[in-house]
């Protein structure tokens, strides 16, 4: 399935499945709470499990298979009904999980974008995943903009890349194991801050130091992790491994990768950081980017343009830029 929140009048999100009207061939979103009480599964609350996806995926299993019979009930009476139905173009989607537990997110993952920097790349089985944090505040959905923040930030890059989103609750768990802990993947954009200037000299003898903690304060600001456009179920990607990931700026493609190129797989990642930190439903996993970043180029996002992050059995992403 792929799950969306979806802005509806009210201005409340509704928890949606996107289906396609095997007559017409328009895509349509389904509310999934008004087909589920229309099937007679009528959540004691009115939303139940429905009332985010984060919710369904801390329900588990039960909740999963509720969605995929409401689903089915609206497909059978008919995806265009008002009662649940709407069609996809024109509708307002939001960020699939509106405020991730967590957002952990790997740097350094693909061989050409270290090369492209400048960094030799090392075993898999030498190294273990580098991994930070954006904040929660930094999420935004599908058609959100993208703002540049001005000082301290000089320059900001896009990072197309595969998010993992986690479907049940994992601590220490093993790299053959990692997989069952999966409940979907989003198209994500790890937006960077590459060069921050506080306004004033530095003393040398801090500058390497400093270095660092630029480069990570310029992943953290608001915006800067746009996320969706749908949550694509686990069931639906085979091997995630295996996937074509591209991203566009104002319609160029400048990154172009298969997933298979990741230095650490989804796996080894999930192990990895379920030994550092409980994961739990929801939380993404951001994967990391390939070559052909705008720091590579000197081709920085300014305002007015339009990023798209393309995965293959996922969806598109597509955000603009404006100025704060």
């Amino acid at each position: 399935m792929k799950l969306a929140r979806v802005l509806y009048g009210d201005g409340h999100y509704r928890v949606c499945a996107i289906a396609a009207d095997a007559r017409s061939g328009t895509d349509y979103v389904v509310d999934l709470a008004s087909a589920a009480s229309a099937s007679g599964q009528q959540p004691a609350d009115g939303q139940g499990p429905f009332r985010s996806i984060r919710a369904l995926l801390e329900v588990g299993d039960l909740a999963i298979d509720a969605a995929r019979k409401a689903l089915a009930h609206a497909e059978e009476r008919g995806i265009q009904d008002s009662q649940w139905g709407m069609p996809l173009q024109g509708a307002r989607l939001g960020a699939p999980i509106a405020r991730p537990g967590k957002v952990l997110a790997l740097a350094g993952n693909y061989r050409a974008h270290r090369a492209e920097g400048g960094v030799s790349s090392p075993e898999p089985t030498q190294a273990l995943p580098e991994v930070f944090c954006k904040p929660v505040t930094s999420v935004i959905g599908p058609g959100d903009p993208i703002k540049i923040p001005g000082p301290p930030v000089v320059s900001v890059d896009y990072e197309g890349e595969l998010g993992v989103v986690i479907g049940k609750r994992a601590a220490r768990v093993s790299e053959a194991e990692a997989m069952r802990y999966v409940g979907g993947y989003v198209c994500l954009n790890d937006v960077s801050g590459r060069k921050l200037d506080p306004g004033y000299e530095r003393p040398p003898e801090l500058l390497e130091r400093a270095r660092f903690f630029d480069w990570l304060a310029g992943k953290w600001f608001d915006t800067f992790c746009p996320m969706g456009p749908w949550l694509v179920t686990a069931d639906e990607v085979p091997d995630p491994m295996a996937l074509t990931l591209l991203t566009r700026v104002n319609g160029e493609e400048r990154q172009r990768t298969s997933t298979g190129d990741m230095i650490h797989s989804v796996a080894r990642t999930i192990a990895w950081c379920s030994t550092v930190s409980t994961l739990e439903p929801g939380d993404v996993i951001a994967t990391g980017t390939p070559a052909g970043v705008g720091s590579a180029s000197g081709r920085f996002l300014k305002a007015g343009d339009v990023v798209e992050v393309e995965i293959e059995r996922v969806g598109v992403l597509s955000n603009p830029v404006a100025e704060r």
